[in-house]
């Protein structure tokens, strides 16, 4: 919607720039100035889609339509700061200085007189605006790397924090489980030696998921496979074309995965699972499902589906489960991400019908 609202925009801004703020002899062939608004309308809304393709190309085909009119337009400052903001390539960087180095020379040759007005318009509407994009990058990569360095930390802390506490109490634990104890509490003290090794165990995941990339939608493959290789009847059922997904929806969708899994084989042993992703235009519906026994009652969520509750809430998606028709299933409800292209075709669209109206109501004498 955002791009939307910027393409008709520029186009707006910059129509009635044609219109009103660039004086000059009529079109070619004796077409007045409005006549000339539609191909106007549509070689800014060429640019803008081209925009999300190629910054840098955008952005030396806004340079044309500056030098035609002889003055800035509103396509000209957003490309540049759109092309200082995406483009990293040296080479690129290049061709844009370059590109905009003979756009002014070529401005100046056709109006020697306003040289000077050239140059200053240069640098306010082109480098001006590309070392905004440019810093405004800089600064997202550097809250990037910040983010990066904080959940090093975070791993760093509950490495030596939690992990040392725990050694203590397995060692403990350890230690009274080859005492001389009456078997009950031989029995009591191995349970809490086993849940200390477990919680070590998840603290040193949860450590490596920070320091690490988190799997992904596209390791669940991967997930089903090696709980085949150790002996898990479970097939993987795929509808639909695969689409992306949201970035934080990934890792969520991976762990709803090995959560049915987990417990499918520790509720349902030898049951046969059946995990299924079926793909529809705006969403991902993914469940994990086995049989439940004639006297199976639904059970309390745990602390695992509970986190896998809120982790997808916070990815904008909906993890839930139950017991219908027989079975046991934990399903996950992910919005697919919007195609990045798509958007700006259809600015183009609207822009083309929003702005045609006006160029074709000039030309009759309507407006």
């Amino acid at each position: 919607m955002r791009r939307f609202l910027a393409a008709a925009g520029i186009v707006a801004v910059d129509s009635v720039l044609l219109t009103f703020a660039h004086p000059g002899p009529p079109g070619p062939a004796g077409l007045g100035r409005p006549a000339l608004l539609p191909v106007w309308a549509l070689v800014v809304a060429s640019v803008i889609v081209l925009r999300y393709r190629s910054p840098a190309a955008a952005f030396v085909c806004a340079l044309g339509p500056a030098v035609v009119t002889g003055g800035a337009t509103a396509l000209l400052p957003w490309s540049a700061y759109q092309a200082g903001r995406s483009v990293r390539r040296t080479t690129s960087w290049v061709v844009m200085w370059t590109a905009a180095a003979v756009a002014l020379g070529a401005e100046i040759a056709l109006r020697p007189a306003a040289a000077a007005p050239l140059v200053v318009a240069s640098v306010v509407f082109v480098l001006l605006p590309m070392l905004a994009g440019r810093y405004v990058a800089e600064q997202e990569r550097r809250a990037a790397a910040l983010a990066a360095q904080e959940r090093l930390r975070i791993a760093r802390d509950m490495h030596d924090a939690l992990g040392h506490r725990l050694s203590l109490v397995s060692v403990q634990a350890a230690a009274l489980e080859v005492a001389g104890l009456p078997a009950e509490q031989r029995a009591a003290v191995r349970r809490l030696a086993e849940s200390a090794r477990g919680a070590a165990s998840d603290l040193h995941e949860v450590v490596t998921g920070l320091r690490a990339p988190r799997p992904g939608l596209a390791a669940v493959g991967d997930l089903v496979a090696g709980a085949r290789a150790a002996g898990v009847r479970v097939d993987l059922v795929v509808r639909g074309s695969e689409r992306e997904l949201p970035e934080e929806a990934g890792p969520v969708a991976y762990r709803v995965v090995q959560e049915g899994l987990t417990n499918g084989v520790k509720h349902a042993p030898g049951a046969p699972l059946t995990v299924r992703a079926d793909w529809e235009d705006d969403a991902l519906l993914l469940s994990v499902a086995n049989p439940a026994p004639a006297a199976a009652a639904p059970a309390p969520p745990g602390r695992g589906l509970l986190g896998l509750a809120e982790r997808a809430e916070l990815a904008g998606g909906l993890v839930g489960h139950g017991l219908a028709g027989g079975e046991f299933r934990l399903w996950a409800v992910f919005p697919v991400a919007p195609a990045p292209r798509r958007p700006a075709l259809l600015g183009l669209a609207v822009a083309g019908l929003m702005f045609g109206f006006v160029p074709l109501s000039l030309m009759v004498g309507v407006a």
